[in-house]
């Protein structure tokens, strides 16, 4: 659900806080949740969303059970074991609980508060509203030239698949996407949009405040023995990181 170079964002604001990961694995796997090949119109994705962002049948981002992910795939592995390995699932761990923030507090609001674009054309309206969300990327790509999709996703080969359910061949095929998107900019169609479905400062928000809840997650389940049947991290939260945004998403208001 949130962009990619959110995810990446909020990745570079979290390595320091794990000086013993490797960078370059645990910066893929901020990604690597997005490894679904898209068909022609991005509605669906081989595998499936439900595969690699732990959703049942109908359940939207909001319902991610990311701490099956946790207990299947990263509570018994040790990093002294398999850094690479580790940080890998480590980063997709952190994509999956931020894509749930990101469902709770920018899309909710966002159909809240554009409820007449929605229910006009909802397509087209999601069309529009994340023609801000990556052109809010794109700028942030360009105006970066050290940030860690240039340092670490641009100048390094593509890790293997650390996880049995993420085919090799998808994620390095997203990958491919995700450099070509970002590196490759035709034109500057980014810089005279008016962002009003969402600004740079509600971008940095989000960014800023989901970097604070994992910390707060992360420090949560490491020491529990057993998770006693959780299955996201919304239930190792108080409630303030979970409210949807209430201020004007955007530069101005429109559609409300």
């Amino acid at each position: 659900m949130g962009t990619w170079i959110s995810h990446l964002r909020i990745a570079e604001n979290l390595l320091p806080h794990f000086p013993n990961v490797d960078e370059v694995t645990f910066t893929f796997g901020n990604l690597s949740p997005d490894s679904g090949v898209p068909n022609t119109d991005w509605t669906e994705f081989d595998p499936p969303k439900k595969v690699t962002h732990f959703l049942r049948k109908g359940e939207g981002e909001e319902a991610i059970h990311d701490l099956v992910y946790y207990q299947q795939y990263l509570a018994t592995i040790k990093p002294e074991g398999d850094i690479q390995r580790y940080s890998f699932r480590l980063g997709y761990f952190f994509h999956l609980m931020c894509d749930i923030l990101w469902a709770k507090r920018v899309w909710e609001a966002t159909q809240e508060q554009f409820r007449p674009l929605f229910d006009a054309d909802f397509k087209n309206a999601v069309s529009l509203v994340k023609g801000d969300w990556y052109g809010l990327d794109q700028l942030y790509v360009r105006n970066h030239p050290e940030h860690i999709f240039w340092r670490v996703i641009m100048a390094n080969p593509y890790p293997p698949s650390y996880l049995p359910f993420v085919k090799v061949e998808a994620l390095h095929h997203q990958y491919d996407h995700i450099c070509k998107f970002y590196s490759e900019q035709e034109d500057e169609w980014f810089l005279s949009i008016p962002y009003q479905y969402l600004s740079e400062t509600t971008m940095t928000r989000i960014v800023n405040e989901s970097t604070e809840a994992v910390l707060i997650v992360h420090e949560k389940v490491k020491s529990m023995k057993n998770l006693d049947g959780l299955v996201s991290s919304i239930s190792l939260l108080p409630e303030s990181p979970l409210t949807p945004y209430k201020e004007p998403l955007g530069n101005q208001s429109v559609g409300n």
